[in-house]
């Protein structure tokens, strides 16, 4: 089955509530998970630093107006993220319609302004026999060859106008522990655990065998719920078990929405910054023991002391109420404070190196809210959202104020 496209996946229930031990995820319906002990009621200044942070593209590829396909455009864009002080981009490979030649130009314009790229490498829900050897191999061998060497080899490994256009890093698949039906009916993870890691295992014998230099990120995992049903599975896999001091991944993908745990009611009461918590409660002491629990769970099993935790997606989309776990605030003003929260848990957890903003615009179809920028006004441009722009900006280049800059400077 194809995997959901980044306009329709961070919608409804997702199918999670199909399996109780999910609820928790960040679109499943249940519980909040139980709160860890307390450490204490200080408030942190630690923040994760300037030039840590960067954006996941959306399938602004080939569709809509202004779109990456076309030389204006992607130029604008560009001088964008370098007002932002953008580090990291993730564009996804595969896209339907986009050419090679529209990901060779983006991935060099990229590094024409310092830019680093993760090029995502989807792959079908996993519905074979989990104890199958055979069907395991079967799958992470058509993985290999068919998206992760194929598309290396042929799109990612050539120059555009003088620049490299080899991805800097190669994400192995997506959210995995989302639960979607396979043909025979079932409802099962996207993909199981085990095979889950093996994948990843694979993936990075492969960039051994052929001396590629791209980091290998692991698929980012759905939220921090380390209760939730997929992580022992993964925990407990000889993928990493059985290679002690050597992790099948360079950085271990998470993607931390988190939802449960801030105030709603709080939120929509206005309440500002205290509906995120603090050091000891809510959302911001979630994350950073949610951050710190996955990477103390992971050292455990792969017996090396300090894995690195990547998140290559997190955010916040206003739906000016919140009534569902769907990452959602109000307005702008609480999207720029998830933000910055976010960022104090990350740098505060001292286990994330970097931070990629889900996403760029918001989608086309109506369906998410979670850009910088919001839909086409018809005429010129996506109008910016002020606040989360300029927090992102201040965060991305370390400053300690927001700055007046004009958000639309290179669009207008």
């Amino acid at each position: 089955m194809p995997l959901k496209s980044p306009p329709t996946k961070r919608r409804g229930t997702r199918l999670l509530a199909l399996l109780p031990l999910l609820a928790a995820c960040g679109g499943g319906t249940g519980p909040e998970p139980g709160d860890a002990p307390e450490t204490g009621t200080q408030q942190s200044s630690v923040i994760l630093g300037a030039n840590r942070y960067g954006l996941v593209t959306g399938g602004i590829y080939n569709a809509g107006a202004q779109p990456l396909s076309d030389a204006t455009a992607r130029a604008k864009f560009f001088c964008e993220m370098r007002q932002l002080n953008a580090k990291w981009l993730r564009i996804e490979a595969a896209w339907p319609g986009v050419s090679s030649t529209t990901y060779q130009q983006i991935v060099a314009d990229a590094h024409a302004n310092g830019i680093k790229v993760i090029v995502l490498y989807t792959h079908p829900q996993f519905c074979g026999d989990p104890n199958s050897g055979v069907a395991r191999d079967t799958y992470i061998n058509d993985y290999i060859t068919n998206k992760v060497n194929a598309w290396t080899y042929n799109v990612f490994n050539t120059t555009y106008n003088g620049w490299s256009t080899r991805a800097d890093a190669i994400e192995v698949m997506n959210e995995p522990n989302i639960a979607e039906p396979c043909p025979d009916g079932s409802t099962r993870f996207r993909v199981e655990p085990n095979t889950f890691a093996w994948t990843v295992r694979r993936v990075k014998e492969w960039k051994q065998s052929k001396g590629r230099t791209e980091l290998i990120i692991s698929g980012g995992i759905l939220n921090t719920y380390t209760n939730e049903a997929f992580w022992p599975g993964l925990f407990n896999s000889g993928a990493l078990t059985a290679y002690k001091g050597n992790p099948p991944w360079d950085y271990f993908g998470i993607h931390p929405y988190n939802p449960w745990s801030y105030d709603w009611n709080c939120l929509n009461s206005g309440g500002g910054s205290a509906c995120f918590g603090n050091y000891s409660s809510g959302y911001k002491y979630t994350l950073r023991t949610g951050l710190q629990t996955v990477q103390s769970n992971l050292n455990t099993a792969t017996g090396v002391t300090n894995n690195r935790l990547f998140v290559t997606e997190f955010g916040f989309q206003d739906r000016g109420t919140v009534s569902a776990p769907d990452n959602a605030v109000r307005n702008e003003a609480e999207v720029a404070e998830g933000l910055r929260i976010s960022a104090e848990s990350f740098g505060d957890s001292g286990v994330v190196d970097y931070a990629l903003w889900y996403t760029y615009r918001n989608h086309t179809d109506g369906s998410g809210n979670f850009g910088l920028r919001n839909w086409w006004n018809g005429s010129t441009h996506y109008p910016s959202k002020w606040e989360p722009w300029h927090e992102f900006q201040k965060l991305a280049k370390g400053l300690t104020a927001r700055t007046g800059d004009s958000p639309d400077a290179c669009w207008l």
